[in-house]
């Protein structure tokens, strides 16, 4: 689910983060300090590209503004669309968060209002939040129906549409014009929830998990690529809008640098591309020394590695070349080493930490295998949480 977030707390980033985690993920939740700052958010980022947007999550009162003058300049938008020019942007979900001293009842044409409980408190109102998204996505559906199209299979029954149109001109509040001039399939993952295939790669996951910690490292590697191509939902989530796998990015006529994956996050604003090396899930981190402990020389390696394809893309050397692989030049990109399990990395977790501090790497992170399907598990909860189906 794709978030923005208007407060003027700088400080509670990470805390909000973590409190709405059984929302959306990381990548997917944006901020905006003011209303000002969130309208051009709007303007240059959800119109201007017709990006998605779930829902706008704000206070009552940001730097001692009402939110109301915010939530008319939204409401009161008749013309603008997003998402693909599929939405009106006039119904925008948005939900409101009061002090406990303001009556809630005395605030309109919103989504949902809830009491302002603190930050550490946020976790409470998620299945609250999740239900405020799934009314607008039922409503959609309600939309489609009345259009005479067929649970967004694409099927239009064109002589009941056009019929009615011409008639009645079939009201819609949601669904754009643009739309119902040019009806379509909606492509949302929200749409296309399949639990059972969820479930079942999970399943498939911890078999091979349990595969590779019992017969080693040969050949592994590539049996999880494998995996991620077949299951592509895997690395997506609802974080992420398509990747690329083992893109060529060209140096010279024979040279180039490969990284598994390269994902697209669903908000651009922040980050524009993650990097994802997939590595082996029983690799160690550390050396078993019991004094200035040095990590494994392997994962000195694949660090290298990563930081190969973050001197290439981060060069201005390659822009051509990189705009020619995804269709964008990203300014803003994270890296990720997929590597090793959980348990693993927590057992030296602070001698590794000062490791990555030393060699100047904080930025890198290192995903365990137990870390990713712990995202996965999560996807399903929300999408069982958000499902229209």
């Amino acid at each position: 689910m794709r978030i923005l977030f208007i407060s003027e707390y700088l400080n509670d980033e990470e805390r909000i983060r973590n409190q709405l985690s059984g929302l959306c993920e990381g990548h997917s939740l944006t901020f905006c300090y003011s209303f000002e700052s969130a309208k051009d958010f709007i303007n240059n980022h959800i119109v201007k590209n017709q990006t998605p947007l779930d829902l706008i999550i704000t206070y009552s009162k940001v730097n001692f503004k009402s939110s109301n003058s915010f939530r008319d300049w939204i409401r009161l938008d008749i013309n603008r669309t997003y998402s693909k020019n599929d939405f009106n942007l006039s119904e925008i979900p948005i939900a409101l968060i009061v002090t406990t001293e303001e009556n809630k009842n005395a605030f309109h044409k919103y989504n949902l209002v809830v009491d302002d409980l603190g930050v550490e408190r946020l976790n409470l109102f998620v299945t609250d939040l999740s239900s405020c998204i799934k009314s607008w996505r039922r409503a959609v559906l309600d939309e489609l129906d009345s259009l005479g199209i067929q649970f967004n299979s694409g099927k239009i029954d064109y002589g009941y549409y056009f019929r009615n149109i011409k008639k009645h001109n079939i009201p819609t509040v949601i669904l754009s014009e643009n739309f119902k001039r040019f009806p379509r399939r909606l492509n949302y993952y929200w749409l296309d929830f399949n639990k059972k295939q969820i479930e079942k790669s999970i399943d498939k996951f911890i078999k091979m998990l349990k595969r590779s910690r019992r017969i080693g490292k040969k050949g592994e590697e590539k049996k999880y690529h494998e995996f991620f191509n077949e299951n592509e939902f895997f690395l997506l989530r609802d974080a992420y809008s398509r990747l690329w796998y083992e893109p060529r990015l060209m140096k010279n006529s024979s040279e180039y640098e490969e990284p598994d994956y390269s994902l697209k996050p669903n908000f651009s604003y922040q980050t524009d591309l993650s990097v994802l090396e997939v590595k082996l899930p029983n690799e160690a981190f550390m050396t078993k020394k019991k004094y200035h402990k040095p990590p494994r020389s392997k994962l000195i390696q694949h660090i290298i590695q990563v930081n190969d394809y973050k001197d290439y893309l981060e060069s201005d050397e390659y822009l051509s070349e990189i705009n020619k692989v995804y269709g964008y030049v990203p300014k803003n990109i994270n890296y990720n080493l997929l590597i090793g399990r959980k348990e693993t990395k927590e057992e030296h977790l602070d001698h590794l930490e000062k490791t990555m501090r030393q060699l100047g790497q904080r930025n890198l992170n290192l995903m365990t295998y137990d870390d990713l399907m712990e995202y996965q598990v999560k996807f399903l909860s929300r999408m069982q949480l958000g499902s229209v189906i």
